[in-house]
């Protein structure tokens, strides 16, 4: 899991040198979403694998995938070469964070996952925020390339311990296994084209150009077809009848809108306390570290109070309606408040958050059953990847639309702000800064609004999703096969 987490966000502070030595500017970001449109799209799949062929074995293939195509990328000569070798890296990263998850619903009670959930958020959180850290520290003492050269060794440690689990028989046992080739494929062509669309969108893509429309268009019907196939397979990678189940459809929506509330909040505060409070950017970045360190605590807190209590339910409702009156109330304060204040609100928002994932996990866990491990937890993998592509988008065209519309002088300086970065800033006079940060408060104040609306969305949905029953003795019986 800190493998697969920590590649995530650990080139973020070696791009420029990547971009140097590679001879790559404009499209160097895709070092970056190669990575992430693969994890993601491979999640539900090594899910599927693992329910049938065995999560140990599957782990172990992932784990390969990955510490081989980080061996690729340290020697990578082109950049065309390393994008596509991130996009093998993802393949492996999206099995480690799927099954390591679904390794543990495998060999932990129900009752105890709530714990074990707790660890893993507090480890994704940490893993998350240390990577730009240790990717800095590397490219600074070695180079970019030990950024994947580290991966070798902790591939190493990580299969050897795998090695040590017990061995489980599949699950899914019963005559010879035949995989859903097409399903798969409908699947990745379907989920690549729409995470590729809404991160597109309104920089490399206007919304409305036809490009914009192929992508959305070709994955529409993609996901048409894939329902009909999936209907009638008689063992399909995307069990459609499997989300029918309310307890898991619904939390699935609630991981979505989890996802869009973090993922925007981590994009685009930093870039607000540049431009509407004058931080730098290593500042910026490091002020993130509240937000995270409050939700890895309240994950960490959180996980165990489920397994005291065996409650479920009620976390994930008070964590997103706390999120949400949170960002109402930033709402309110972008203007006048002092940055203390706005660390302050963060700090509650990420006490929020993290009370939504580990008693999530574990409702669609435990409801799913021993059987669909791995296709429950890489459903909350793919919802929550899904969501934060979403959210970053939203958010994005709120503050370009409001830009857009607004045509003056607070708009055109907050315009050139966020294309130019600090070398612009720094060329300002005292009145442009004025009219700059008038121009990002608005901007901000709707986004926060937005936000707040996506937050309590999740919150009425977690209002519906059923109190998880631990008595039953078959958890598999609440799936409709």
């Amino acid at each position: 899991m800190f493998l697969a987490a920590i590649d995530q966000t650990i080139l973020a502070s070696a791009l420029p040198s990547i971009a140097n030595a590679l001879d790559a500017v404009t499209d160097l970001s895709w070092v970056v979403v190669a990575y992430l449109l693969a994890a993601t799209v491979a999640a539900p799949l090594y899910g599927y694998l693992g329910d049938r062929l065995g999560r140990r074995r599957a782990l172990l293939f992932a784990l390969a995938v990955f510490t081989g195509a980080s061996v690729g990328c340290a020697l990578a000569s082109s950049f065309g070469a390393l994008v596509i070798l991130r996009a093998v890296q993802g393949l492996g990263g999206g099995g480690l964070m799927t099954l390591s998850q679904a390794l543990i619903g495998e060999y932990v009670a129900p009752r105890e996952r709530g714990r074990y959930a707790g660890y893993f958020a507090t480890l994704f959180a940490t893993a998350s925020t240390l990577g730009p850290v240790l990717g800095a520290y590397l490219t600074e003492i070695f180079s970019w390339r030990a950024i994947f050269v580290i991966n070798i060794p902790l591939g190493v440690v990580a299969a050897l311990l795998a090695l040590r689990l017990p061995h489980v028989a599949p699950a899914r046992q019963g005559g010879r296994f035949r995989p859903d080739a097409v399903g798969a494929i409908l699947f990745c062509a379907a989920t690549a084209s729409f995470l590729f669309a809404i991160s597109s969108g309104g920089h490399r893509f206007s919304w409305f150009s036809w490009p914009m429309g192929a992508l959305v268009g070709g994955s529409a019907l993609a996901f048409v077809v894939l329902a009909f196939w999936e209907r009638n397979h008689h063992d399909p990678v995307i069990p459609i009848h499997f989300l029918r189940v309310p307890a898991i459809a619904r939390s699935d929506a609630v991981v979505l809108c989890f996802g869009a509330s973090l993922f925007a909040t981590i994009v685009y505060l930093p870039i607000f306390l540049q431009l509407g409070r004058g931080l730098g950017i290593g500042a910026s970045g490091l002020l993130l570290l509240p937000i995270t360190l409050s939700q890895a605590t309240s994950a960490a807190v959180v996980g165990h109070l489920v397994t005291v209590t065996g409650e479920v339910r009620r976390f994930p409702i008070v964590g997103l309606s706390l999120v949400s009156v949170t960002f109402a109330a930033l709402a309110f304060a972008v203007a006048h408040a002092p940055t203390s204040v706005i660390l302050a609100l963060t700090v509650l928002v990420g006490v929020g958050l993290g009370m939504v994932m580990p008693p999530t996990q574990v409702q669609v866990q435990t409801v799913a059953g021993r059987q669909a491990l791995g296709v429950a937890t890489g459903s909350i993998s793919l919802a929550r990847a899904i969501g934060g592509a979403i959210g970053v988008a939203l958010v994005g065209a709120v503050l370009f639309a409001l830009v857009d519309r607004e045509q003056n002088a607070a708009a055109a300086l907050l315009h050139e702000a966020l294309t130019g970065g600090s070398a612009f800033i720094a060329r300002m006079s005292a009145a442009e800064r004025t009219l700059l940060v008038d121009g990002v408060n608005a901007a901000y104040r709707v986004a926060f609004v937005v936000l707040a609306c996506v937050a309590a969305t999740g919150a009425l949905l977690a209002t519906t999703v059923p109190r998880l029953d631990w008595a039953k003795d078959d958890p598999d019986a609440a799936r409709p096969d």
